[in-house]
């Protein structure tokens, strides 16, 4: 398989103009992409091509987990890795048509939630509409009298818009990460700084915080925590589990394999460097 600096197709969640898109062109300009229409489809590509590799969302800093991601990541079926977590620093602007009055703005329904106040403030008037991206928005609001999108400044050229505000509720931290996703692991390496796991423990009180101790006794840091259903097993539950540092310190390996030795199963999806930014 090829290096993740030189993949030879790549696969994101779309359509063109997307902040996945975006990212994506960002990180692997030269690459060939693939643009999907849901992060389902980019999983199964990239299960289908053996060289390729994808970028899905994982986190917004406003919304919280992209449970898409996280059910396939927690699936015995996925059978990828994490191989980067990437973070987009996502600066919102408001395109339309200068001069006209703006009387309805189209967008995703996560940047009218990060933007409420300030839509609030600036066009209290204007009617709303969620569109099923930012994307899709923009190219709506090319199309219709008096109305404007709220998205990436990028997509005013593509669809000959102006930029009427930018940024729009920049003073709010707007983060969203995503994951560079692919068939093989990385090579075990302290530099990896991140380790994501699956993990199901028994039934029986306590065994989260059983799987826990080991982990704050030895100082290691735990990121994100999910709890998600396991399909066709009703009231059983798989964690999604990513820890700061990588199974090849020494550390790391012993309290896993300590809470391994308590019951639980885990199956690692991937160590991984964190830490890498963008901007919108």
């Amino acid at each position: 398989m090829r290096d993740a600096s030189t993949p030879q197709i790549l696969a994101c969640l779309g359509p063109e103009g997307s902040f996945s898109h975006l990212l994506t062109q960002m990180r692997f300009p030269a690459a060939q992409v693939q643009l999907m229409a849901s992060i389902g489809e980019v999983f199964d590509f990239i299960r289908s091509h053996e060289e390729a590799l994808g970028i899905v969302p994982i986190e917004n800093s406003s919304g919280g987990f992209i449970i898409d991601t996280v059910d396939r990541l927690v699936d015995e079926r996925c059978g990828l890795n994490i191989l980067e977590e990437l973070t987009l620093d996502v600066k919102l602007a408001l395109l339309g048509r200068k001069g006209v009055e703006v009387k309805t703005i189209h967008s995703h329904a996560m940047p009218f939630f990060h933007g409420d106040e300030w839509l609030k403030a600036n066009y209290p008037d204007a009617k709303r509409v969620v569109e099923a991206s930012t994307a899709k928005a923009a190219e709506k609001a090319a199309t219709l009298e008096c109305a404007a999108a709220i998205g990436p400044r990028q997509n005013a050229e593509r669809h000959a818009l102006d930029i009427l505000h930018f940024p729009i509720a920049g003073e709010v931290p707007n983060i969203t990460q995503f994951f560079l996703l692919g068939h093989k692991a990385n090579a075990a390496s302290t530099d990896n700084n991140r380790t994501a796991l699956v993990v199901e423990l028994p039934d029986r009180a306590g065994s989260l915080c059983r799987f826990l101790t080991p982990l704050s006794n030895s100082a290691i840091n735990m990121k994100r925590l999910e709890s998600r259903p396991i399909r066709g097993q009703p009231n059983k539950y798989r964690f999604y589990i990513e820890i700061e540092g990588s199974p090849a310190e020494s550390t790391v390996q012993a309290a896993l394999e300590q809470t391994r030795a308590d019951g639980a199963v885990i199956r690692s999806v991937g160590s991984y460097p964190a830490g890498r930014r963008f901007e919108s």
